[in-house]
């Protein structure tokens, strides 16, 4: 598997995968994403941002997921308790596998990744929120040591706020 930067001329496939991720999460009783979020805008915002990376398998062209890294961090989490209190933190967002690849370790995958570009700039701790309904990421992203800091609320309920250094 290759992890690379997104660019604007994959965008179609980039909002296809976001499509059967939607999907799959409603399949199991998750009604997160939808047309509002994540919609076309923000991933093309991410890709020029160079913030949205993509997965494939090296002899195809098949997005198999996503994930983006970067420092925004919502007003909410200004919140929260966080255990690194500073400027040198790093984001993930909108990670995703397509349904017919999940448990084959490319979430996994690209979270080491984004750690890792994280490391690399110098970042004392990446955080993310996660979707309370969604045990499935919570225990997902306590696997790999991350630890809830707080909650907040959004637009489709309660997100667990969560944090794990790198520094």
């Amino acid at each position: 598997m290759k992890i690379t930067k997104a660019s604007e001329n994959q965008i179609d496939a980039i909002l296809s995968l976001c499509k059967e991720c939607s999907q799959n999460m409603l399949n199991n009783s998750l009604d997160q994403w939808d047309e509002v979020y994540p919609n076309r805008e923000i991933f093309l915002n991410d890709i020029k941002n160079d913030s949205l990376f993509i997965a494939n398998y090296d002899n195809s062209k098949e997005i198999i997921g996503c994930v983006v890294l970067n420092e925004y961090q919502d007003p909410e989490y200004g919140d929260i308790e966080w255990k690194h209190d500073g400027e040198n933190i790093a984001v993930i967002h909108r990670l995703m596998v397509h349904p017919k690849y999940e448990g084959r370790g490319i979430a996994k995958s690209l979270v080491g990744f984004a750690e890792e570009l994280a490391q690399k700039g110098q970042y004392d701790s990446v955080r993310l929120d996660v979707f309370q309904k969604n045990q499935r990421a919570v225990n997902f992203y306590h696997k790999l040591g991350y630890t809830v800091s707080g909650k907040v609320t959004f637009r489709k309920g309660k997100f667990w706020c969560c944090e794990k250094s790198i520094g």
